[in-house]
């Protein structure tokens, strides 16, 4: 995977936007490559909420729900995984590092006087969402974790994406040497499995995606399409149905929010397309100045309180 690099600019709501908010940077080492973190919040008795990133995406991009976190009382944790934004790497390399990187993390937790008495809960979205997920291969101590629009393995989602871009023959045959690279640069574990790390223990998962979700299908390589196989007793579901904000990006926003993410993402992108990702900085300056941010993250009511009732019950 190529390196993934923070644009100061962004449809996301950036730090510099989140008036009053306070972090600590923090630096983590995964590996021989040193992670950059942000501690969010002040000591909080409730819990320590660790959000793990999606792709293209970077820590700094869940902000808008990071609010909602804080605001309810608990410390939150963001970092960006090796290759992404802040941390160093000349790529983000797969699937598997991200799990790796969190490991570290998770360990980093363990060991810190003022962070590892706090209930810890894990929350990502899409390649986040199976991080968080296929770490509970680790047995660390968790309290809970939320995963949204997140894919069973590696390579399920690997099949799925490349079938829609080339004929399944072609997959087929081409999917057992992608496995074998993957295989060579992560050893045994190229292809953990969300169903396993869900499967091992009795940590309360709430499993959360959308019917529409185009890049993670429903019925496809999700976690939620394997339910069938999920033996953790402490598992519920999340089926975002409504039309017009079930899909990837939907399921956090109003049918409005994402509507017009979705409009000034393909509008930015048409940008970068007719200068050849060259745009000159002042129609890029006059592109943002034009951008409500507000409502470009403007958070679906129902998906926050379904999160923040779950780290609720879950943090005593």
């Amino acid at each position: 995977f190529a390196r993934q690099e923070k644009e100061d600019d962004a449809i996301s709501l950036r730090y510099k936007d989140m008036s009053g908010m306070v972090r600590k940077k923090i630096t983590i080492v995964s590996g021989s490559t040193h992670l950059t973190g942000y501690l969010y919040g002040e000591a909080s008795a409730k819990g320590l909420v660790v959000v793990c990133h999606g792709i293209a995406s970077g820590g700094e991009d869940n902000l808008s729900m990071v609010k909602y976190m804080l605001d309810d009382g608990y410390q939150v944790f963001t970092f960006d995984y090796t290759g992404v934004y802040e941390s160093e790497g000349a790529s983000s390399v797969g699937f598997y590092q991200a799990v790796k990187d969190l490991n570290a993390v998770l360990g980093y937790i363990e060991a810190s006087a003022s962070l590892k008495s706090l209930p810890v809960f894990l929350y990502g979205h899409s390649w986040g969402g199976y991080t968080a997920a296929a770490v509970l291969n680790f047995k660390h101590n968790i309290a809970g974790v939320i995963t949204i629009s997140g894919f069973s393995s590696p390579m399920a989602f690997t099949k799925e994406a490349a079938g829609r871009i080339i004929p399944t023959l072609l997959v087929d045959l081409l999917l057992p040497f992608a496995a074998l690279y993957q295989r060579i640069v992560f050893g045994k574990n190229y292809n953990l499995s969300a169903i396993d790390g869900i499967n091992s223990c009795d940590v309360p998962v709430l499993v959360m995606h959308g019917k529409e979700d185009e890049v993670i299908s429903y019925e496809g390589s999700s976690i939620i399409a394997q339910r069938s196989h999920i033996t953790n007793p402490n598992v519920e579901y999340y089926t975002e149905t409504r039309p017009g904000k079930s899909n990837h990006m939907g399921i956090f926003f109003t049918k409005g929010g994402t509507a017009y993410y979705l409009a000034k993402k393909e509008e930015l992108k048409m940008l970068h397309d007719l200068y050849y990702n060259r745009v000159p900085e002042k129609v890029l300056s006059k592109w943002f100045s034009r951008l409500d941010k507000k409502q470009a993250n403007d958070m679906d009511p129902l998906f926050v309180k379904t999160v923040l009732d779950f780290l609720d019950k879950n943090c005593k």
